[in-house]
């Protein structure tokens, strides 16, 4: 199963900053500067973690990983946006068969 996530990160640096970018453009989309929103099955977070891990440093940067919920649920439905976003976050409909 696969869950939404929003990931802010705070890098202190340039070149960890790009890198970090970098690598969370594998992994989702950019809703803001230093935000994406990504859809990631358990194994998928944890790649993510492992490659973030290799790139920062913990004394000087973090990341906040906020579960939205199920895709194609409420993960979908609980991101608001006020002004123009950079990115529309995938409309879903259910279909049952």
């Amino acid at each position: 199963m696969r869950n939404v996530y929003l990931i802010c990160y705070d890098v202190a640096d340039a070149k960890r900053l790009r890198r970090t970018y970098k690598t969370m453009r594998g992994y989702g989309t950019p809703v803001q500067y230093s935000v994406f929103r990504c859809e990631l099955s358990a194994v998928e977070r944890q790649l993510l973690r492992e490659s973030l891990w290799e790139i920062l440093n913990w004394d000087h940067d973090r990341v906040m990983l906020i579960d939205l919920g199920p895709a194609g649920a409420r993960g979908d439905e609980c991101i608001e946006f006020w002004g123009d976003p950079r990115v529309e976050p995938p409309a879903r409909r259910a279909v049952i068969v």
